[in-house]
This record gives structure tokens, C-alpha cells and sequence, in this order.
């Protein structure tokens, strides 16, 4: 079975793309939408495009890269890196055990969401052994409002699109 960390890295949209420029002397990273980023405010851990593949390496903010070995950046060279998740919900996400992590995910994904689509995470299970969280996702088409009920049996998510179709999938704990 795929480890959470990779079934992460596979998710649509689950990076932030974009491409490399020096403007005045200093790097600049523009993403998709052509916003500009400082350096600064760039991950560490970013992925470069060279010879058609994704290579891992860490960024510097002189304008290198270290792959296998160091890499000195030149305008319009391809980045991407993971989407930052919010705190809270990058703690739900770790909280849910695996079972009902993976469950989760597959409802999401045959909605057509990514777990990289969440605008907001509330997460009662920081403060409590049964209730309910409130996540919503908006993937660009739909918007989904996602209510997971919890306690120490089950985990049950029930997904409502805006048109109000509706899902709910139940997973019960081992």
C-alpha cells in the first residue's frame, strides 16, 4: 500500500509551479498565475526540471540549487514545490489513522478534489475524542463542505457538493 507522504505527492494540484527569473539582481519565482515570489518566501525543499524530469534539490537564496551536485539557476528554469497545507489542517490529516486517512482521500479524488484543494479546517479532534470536523475544498468547478464525525469506533465523512449531491463514507475502527 502507498505510504501517506506519497499518496500526498501524487494528488492533482498538489504543486506550486512556476518559473525563474533574475529581475534587478535578485531571483524571482512567478507561478502559474504570473504572481511574483521572493526567494525568501520559497520552501527550502524545491524540484527542478532538467532533462525532462522532476529532480528533488534545496534551494539557496544565491540562485543555486543543490541536486547530485550544485546547480546555478538561469532565467526561466522550471520549479515546483509542495502547496503548503494550514496548520490545521495538516495536524487533521496526521490524526486520522491510516484506514481512515486513505478513505478519505479516495472519496475526495473520485469527486474530482484534491486534498490540496482545502480553504478551511476545522479541527475538533485537537480538543476532543468525539465530535465533528468541518473542512471545505473548492477545486475550481464545485465547492465541497466535508463534515467528519468521529469518535473511538468509527470515522464516518459525509461530502456535500453546492448542487447538494451528496456522499457519506464510513470507516470503523479495528
Amino acid at each position: 500500500m502507498m505510504d501517506r507522504l506519497s499518496s500526498l505527492r501524487t494528488q492533482k494540484r498538489a504543486y506550486v509551479y512556476g518559473v525563474v527569473e533574475q529581475v534587478n539582481g535578485e531571483w524571482v519565482f512567478f507561478d502559474e498565475d504570473d504572481e511574483a515570489h521572493e526567494f525568501t518566501s520559497l520552501p527550502e525543499e524545491v524540484e527542478l526540471f532538467r532533462f525532462g524530469q522532476w529532480v528533488k534539490g534545496w534551494l539557496s537564496e544565491d540562485g543555486d540549487i543543490y541536486v547530485t551536485e550544485r546547480y546555478a539557476l538561469k532565467n526561466g528554469d522550471r520549479l515546483r514545490y509542495i502547496k503548503p497545507l494550514s496548520h490545521a489542517y495538516e495536524q487533521w490529516l496526521s490524526q486520522l489513522p491510516d484506514h481512515a486517512f486513505f478513505h478519505f482521500i479516495h472519496l475526495m479524488n473520485e469527486w474530482n478534489f484534491s486534498v490540496y484543494d482545502c480553504l478551511y479546517c476545522y479541527n475538533y479532534m485537537l480538543f476532543a475524542e468525539k465530535g465533528v470536523n468541518f473542512l471545505m475544498f473548492d477545486n475550481s468547478l464545485d465547492m465541497c463542505n466535508v463534515q467528519h464525525y468521529f469518535d473511538d469506533k468509527q470515522h464516518r465523512f459525509e461530502l456535500t457538493l453546492q448542487t447538494g449531491k451528496k456522499i457519506i463514507g464510513v470507516q470503523l475502527d479495528h
